[in-house]
């Protein structure tokens, strides 16, 4: 496989680049527009071929960027079908279960309202893209009680069930954390398993996040975030 993570050093919102290292075709996920020249500085140095470019949220300045990665490419720009905007061109919408095709690699898309009606998390084989539907052990305050239950929702029936080993890379860096996984958040945090938990979930992160700030010690600039990424010419173990 080939993996990059990439951290805005002072927003501390990240974007993840997803490639085959067969068919050199890759996916960009949550495109930030401080990111822009190391993407495609990347893209060029391994000569990747970006196929698609995957939003998990409406965000105004990803979706900039998104369209500025566009149109240097063949990329398609992609979002879930409930994604409201007139003046957006997207290529392709999704729906729940969809699956996406890059080369022999493949991603299926789950849409997990709550923090926007139109979020979604990508699964790549052991690892969720979870925008900011779910933090590292936090996620971020709803607009009303009924967006905290639906994305309690969303956060337990699905992303919950997956096994405990599968890794969650969140779209925002919490306390200079980028990495969870599904098992440290079940034994971490238990207001998923009780008949109050959107409440707490509501209660907790709500002060948690209730300044604009969410990122608190903004980490390393993106050259220093793990990644994997064999060169051109290098074997790539599968």
């Amino acid at each position: 496989m080939i993996f990059r993570q990439l951290c805005h050093a002072h927003k501390g919102t990240l974007s993840y680049l997803l490639g085959d290292p067969v068919t050199r075709e890759a996916v960009i996920i949550d495109p930030v527009p401080e990111l822009l020249d190391s993407m495609t500085r990347f893209i060029d140095e391994r000569g990747l071929i970006l196929t698609y470019i995957l939003q998990t949220h409406y965000d105004v300045e990803q979706l900039v960027a998104g369209e500025q990665l566009k149109s240097g490419s063949a990329a398609r720009m992609v979002a879930h079908e409930s994604t409201k905007d007139a003046a957006l061109a997207l290529d392709l919408r999704l729906r729940h279960k969809d699956i996406l095709y890059f080369g022999e690699q493949s991603l299926q898309v789950l849409h997990t309202p709550g923090h926007s009606p139109c979020a979604v998390t990508y699964y790549w084989e052991d690892r969720l893209f979870t925008g900011k539907t779910l933090l590292v052990n936090s996620t971020l305050p709803c607009p009303s009680s009924d967006a905290t239950r639906i994305l309690y929702q969303s956060i337990t029936q699905q992303l919950m069930t997956l096994p405990g080993e599968t890794l969650v890379y969140p779209g925002l860096e919490n306390k200079g954390r980028r990495l969870t996984s599904v098992e440290e958040i079940r034994r971490k945090d238990h207001w998923f398993r009780n008949q109050r938990g959107h409440r707490e979930l509501f209660e907790k992160y709500s002060r948690l996040f209730s300044t604009s700030q969410a990122v608190k010690n903004p980490g390393a600039p993106d050259e220093e975030v793990h990644r994997y990424s064999p060169d051109r010419n290098a074997p790539v173990s599968l």
